[in-house]
């Protein structure tokens, strides 16, 4: 019974210690096509803001639907403006609805860092974050840079607008869920025309099925615990009778 309790004091604090909002980085890579969009876990929610073509019922790629009003439960931020389909050049993929996602966006009207943020994670899960940043304009190819902060680690730069045809990039990132279940992405824009933004963003849930050797242990121990109670409670009774 002693080391039932213990180890799951053990893990208990392992979790805790473990829990923990800071992003982890993929390096950036430049907008190409649908299997851009990752598919790992389940998906928690997704945004596409100032989209109109993605405001009734979303728009799909690759089996993900993007809403122009955020799916991520508290989605907040706090830019200044947005432009709507066709602000921003297209990138020219082969998918017609991801080029329409990434030709609107929001942005800052100064050059300060900006804030996304969103709630409702369960603490403990792991969790995937994938961001784009698309500005094929001629006037700010290979200008325009932002990198994206989440807790203690900050990304490489993302370009708006660069390569051969002018499309932006996109990163992915994964973390732990801290106790309150609760993310904020910081968008710092680079020297050159300073205005931060996004034009797209997913968040997933990759939390790990348990193993089924793990849920026996579980039970096990759950049952033992169980077992132990019930040994007390009749060895109670009997004193009392």
């Amino acid at each position: 019974m002693k080391t039932i309790l213990i180890c799951g004091s053990i893990i208990g604090l392992l979790t805790l210690a473990n829990a923990q909002d800071t992003i982890t980085w993929q390096a950036p890579a430049f907008i190409s096509g649908d299997s851009d969009v990752n598919t790992a876990g389940t998906l928690f929610g997704t945004w596409a803001p100032y989209n109109g073509a993605a405001a009734s019922g979303g728009l799909v790629v690759n089996g993900v639907n993007f809403n122009a009003y955020p799916t991520l439960p508290g989605a907040t931020d706090n830019f200044d403006n947005g432009g709507g389909n066709g602000t921003y050049a297209t990138p020219t993929t082969p998918d017609s609805n991801y080029n329409d996602l990434l030709n609107a966006g929001a942005f800052g009207n100064t050059s300060n860092p900006y804030t996304v943020s969103w709630t409702g994670m369960n603490p403990g899960d792991d969790y995937l974050v994938e961001f784009w940043v698309n500005d094929g304009r001629n006037s700010t190819v290979n200008q325009r840079t932002e990198t994206v902060t989440g807790g203690a680690n900050t990304s490489a730069p993302l370009d708006y607008g660069s390569g051969s045809s002018g499309s932006g990039q996109y990163i992915i990132g994964t973390f732990v869920a801290d106790a309150s279940g609760d993310e904020t992405l910081t968008l710092t824009p680079g020297a050159a025309f300073p205005s931060a933004q996004f034009n797209l963003m997913q968040v997933r849930d990759i939390t790990p099925a348990p193993e089924p050797s793990t849920l026996a242990f579980l039970a096990a121990g759950i049952g033992a615990i169980i077992f132990g109670f019930r040994r007390t409670t009749a060895r109670s009774s009997f004193c009392k009778s």
